[in-house]
């Protein structure tokens, strides 16, 4: 435990002496808040919509978690897509290009130690990146309280967060294992690119199946088990997907850097 909180405090101190953490969490916190803003734009035409045309059942069907938080959330996970790859690709692959990672080995570090030190890095990361959105509930809390009564229903913005992060740490422990099995971070990131790709593509391709096929498709893409955490909804075998998934990632990096000692 004490190698792993070791390599836990030499990464963070990688992330936070060199501009990685701080421009991925600029760029998300920017990103963010130009979908926080696009969202709170069509909330309020709707309104002034509903308004003129004198539809209060319209008005009844809008709300602050559906039109505004949920968009939001979804929409955001698609930055994963560059995100995972930029924080994750120099975990393994900046050791072997650098000649330390022989070092590690030689050290009386075990691999599982050296894994769970990098992913625990990563993780803090991610929960840190997860928390940026809570911010825009918060301030749409304030406003609400503001006018007489919140507006926002904090059940579905907890149980989206924690999807989302979910989804986070598993796109993560696959960007871990691809960077245990090369020394270019370029490749590192690439590799991990295209498996989000695939898993953000698969349940487009399961959409034009039927039957069976489509069952499985759908519980593979990992996209398919957020939808209901951001519906206010935690289903349990979509969080034991995505701990099987991460804890399959952090047991293939374990081998892959395992390997290396029988070379």
């Amino acid at each position: 435990m004490r190698n792993t909180l070791a390599i836990l405090r030499k990464e963070l101190n990688v992330y936070f002496t060199t501009v990685i953490a701080y421009a991925g969490f600029g760029a998300f916190a920017f990103l963010m808040g130009l979908l926080f803003v696009a969202s709170v734009n069509r909330f309020q035409q709707a309104t002034q919509y509903a308004l003129q045309q004198q539809r209060p059942e319209m008005l009844e069907q809008l709300n602050f978690n559906d039109s505004i938080v949920s968009p939001m959330l979804s929409t955001g996970i698609w930055m994963f897509l560059f995100f995972v790859p930029f924080l994750t690709m120099r975990l393994f692959a900046e050791e072997k290009s650098g000649r330390t990672f022989e070092l590690l080995m030689a050290s009386p570090v075990r691999s599982i130690e050296m894994v769970l030190g990098k992913f625990l890095s990563v993780m803090f990361l991610m929960l840190l990146l997860c928390g940026i959105p809570l911010l825009f509930p918060l301030i749409l809390h304030l406003y609400g309280s503001g006018t007489g009564g919140s507006g926002v229903d904090w059940p579905p913005v907890w149980t989206g967060i924690l999807s989302v992060f979910m989804l986070g740490l598993t796109f993560s422990a696959l960007g871990l294992f691809f960077s245990s099995l090369t020394e270019s971070q370029i490749v590192a990131a690439l590799l991990t690119f295209a498996a989000l790709l695939v898993g953000f593509v698969l349940p487009m391709m399961a959409a034009r199946l039927e039957g069976d096929w489509r069952a499985f498709l759908e519980y593979l893409a990992p996209i398919s088990h957020v939808g209901r955490g951001l519906e206010g909804r935690l289903v349990a075998h979509d969080l034991v997907y995505f701990g099987s998934a991460i804890l399959a990632c952090l047991f293939l990096t374990h081998r892959a850097v395992e390997s290396h000692r029988w070379r």
